[in-house]
């Protein structure tokens, strides 16, 4: 009787580990400090389980040194797929190499590379151009604009690559300064940059940021000195904190080319998805997600043919729980 009863315990024990053997995905993040990437990862989550794979998240906390090693674990591990979700791209480019000898496949948001499958992303030179137009025409075609930036992010690279280009049509716009912040800490880290720069360079009329928490910082040292009506901000990324501040009366900051995080996590899964299934030949080498420009007075005057709210409208479209 004993006999049968262990037998039994261990064909469940076997039954319950082979039910759990269904195909897994690693999905590395480079932290969770904002809104996008906690969309990301959101999206992420809601996709494994509609599509039913277990997986694996890691969160480095900013640390792409420790992101790197989340992923190379992924490879110990033999997951089935590789989902990286941001972080700085030209760091993965070894462990990826890795991952394809290894028939592992890899997809990234934000991060193009001959490594992966597929690149999930915003198309991040249209979201710049669209910034950079509003901004420059907002000023008038003329003025002093500060960037703010943050190293490493290919997207980022590019939409503050796409402001030089747009300005270059237009002599009297000029780049007077470049500021860079990390991921930590980015609002203080911006807000002390930009109220030490403007006590001894008060000659700015705008500010343009690559992403959203630095845009926060910069609002607040524009009002804090009291320049909100002589400076304006805008940015990338309509985090809640960066759309909670739009809304404000006396905020500078007045133009955002919103994303949605959610579907670049949704979408990336998809692929993932595709690539398991062994119909990787279907996918496209990037995938683009929407934008929206949310804009603080007059939406429907800018950009005909892309989507335009005012700050309340992108909170209920972008946040329906909250």
């Amino acid at each position: 009787m004993k006999k049968t009863i262990s037998l039994l315990i261990a064909v469940m024990l076997a039954a319950s580990i082979f039910l759990a053997s269904g195909p897994i995905i690693g999905a590395a993040s480079q932290h969770l400090n904002n809104d996008w990437n906690r969309g990301v990862v959101k999206g992420l989550k809601d996709a494994f389980e509609a599509y039913g794979y277990e997986f694996i998240h890691t969160n480095a906390r900013g640390d792409t040194g420790q992101q790197v090693a989340d992923v190379e674990n992924f490879l110990a591990r033999k997951v089935d797929a590789v989902i990286i979700a941001g972080g700085e791209g030209p760091a993965f480019e070894p462990v990826m190499k890795k991952l394809q000898e290894a028939g592992i496949p890899v997809i990234t948001i934000d991060i193009p590379s001959q490594y992966t499958l597929c690149n999930v992303t915003s198309d991040n030179f249209n979201v710049g151009e669209k910034l950079a137009l509003y901004t420059i025409n907002k000023l008038g075609k003329k003025g002093n604009i500060v960037v703010f930036d943050t190293p490493g992010w290919y997207s980022l690279l590019v939409r503050s690559r796409m402001l030089d280009t747009v300005a270059m049509d237009y002599p009297d716009i000029k780049i007077v300064a470049r500021f860079e912040c990390s991921v930590i800490d980015s609002v203080n880290s911006s807000y002390e940059q930009m109220r030490s720069y403007l006590l001894s360079n008060p000659n700015v009329n705008s500010v343009y940021c690559t992403w959203g928490l630095p845009a926060l910082g910069a609002s607040k040292a524009i009002k804090e000195l009291g320049l909100e009506d002589k400076i304006f901000v805008t940015c990338v990324d309509a985090d809640q904190a960066v759309v909670q501040e739009m809304m404000l009366p006396n905020s500078p900051l007045t133009g955002v080319v919103g994303q949605y995080p959610e579907k670049l996590g949704q979408i990336a899964v998809q692929m993932a998805d595709l690539a398991i299934k062994g119909e990787a030949d279907k996918l496209p080498v990037e995938a683009y997600a929407p934008i929206i420009l949310i804009e603080k007075d007059a939406p429907e005057i800018w950009f005909a043919g892309l989507e335009r709210m005012l700050p309340p409208q992108a909170w209920e479209a972008l946040y329906p729980a909250n």
